[in-house]
């Protein structure tokens, strides 16, 4: 055999080499995605329990990144959602509700009965529709060792007057992301890009990288805010 049919042996062998790394890390990220999700939904049965709306006067909110700061549309406060805190060994998620009052410089916690999961990356616009909404889509919640990530592809908006949330199910929806980018225009949310990475690092054939899909898509909202805060689907 010739030089030039080694080469193409060892190239062939390589590709089945890497063709089969490659399927076992898309097995080996499907159980992780399940491990995710079932510790996700532990933290929501902790969040059942909630069942009251509770304001707490509290210290400036514990360090964290990646988080959503929104300004108020009719007050002046700043309303801040979830994020993430890694202390050098563990990887914390919150879905924690803090708001801002800008003249009293104060801070309060705010609990509602059922917020959305634990998150950070998401992205949060707000609204002055129905007294004022906050609305926020996708985001990623990381496991404990921040090795694993999962990634949301859920719509949810807080009403600001109310106190309270709820989740928008609007078919045909992008796909599970974070890092992207949301903002409201007329009467629709207009998302674009955003990122999935199911691990921190995979070796294939020899190398190591980090399996994150980019997201170029632009959508405008399928969905439409009316004077009173509803959402009606757009013919």
């Amino acid at each position: 055999m010739g030089k030039k049919g080694k080469k193409e042996k060892k190239g062939r062998g390589a590709e089945k080499t890497a063709a089969k790394m490659e399927k076992k890390v898309s097995k080996r990220s499907r159980k992780e995605e399940e491990d995710l999700e079932a510790l996700i939904a532990h933290f929501q049965t902790l969040d059942a329990k909630k069942t009251q709306i509770v304001e707490t006067p509290c210290s400036p909110p514990s360090p964290r990144l990646n988080a959503s700061l929104s300004a108020h549309p009719e007050k002046d406060e700043l309303i801040l959602f979830g994020g993430e805190y890694f202390n050098g060994q563990k990887t914390f998620l919150y879905n924690e509700l803090y708001i801002y009052n800008i003249r009293k410089d104060t801070w309060t916690k705010v609990e509602i009965p059922n917020p959305p999961p634990r998150r950070c990356a998401h992205q949060a616009v707000v609204v002055p529709q129905g007294g004022g909404q906050l609305w926020i889509f996708g985001g990623e919640f990381a496991s404990p060792d921040g090795e694993q990530f999962y990634h949301y592809k859920d719509l949810w908006v807080l009403h600001l007057a109310t106190r309270t949330w709820e989740q928008v199910r609007s078919p045909g929806g992008p796909s599970g992301r974070s890092g992207h980018r949301m903002v409201a225009w007329k009467r629709q949310l207009i998302l674009f890009g955003g990122f999935h990475e199911s691990t921190r690092l995979v070796p294939i054939a020899g190398r190591s990288f980090f399996p994150a899909v980019v997201r170029r898509e632009l959508f405008m909202g399928k969905t439409i805010l009316n004077t009173h805060g509803i959402c009606c689907p757009i013919s």
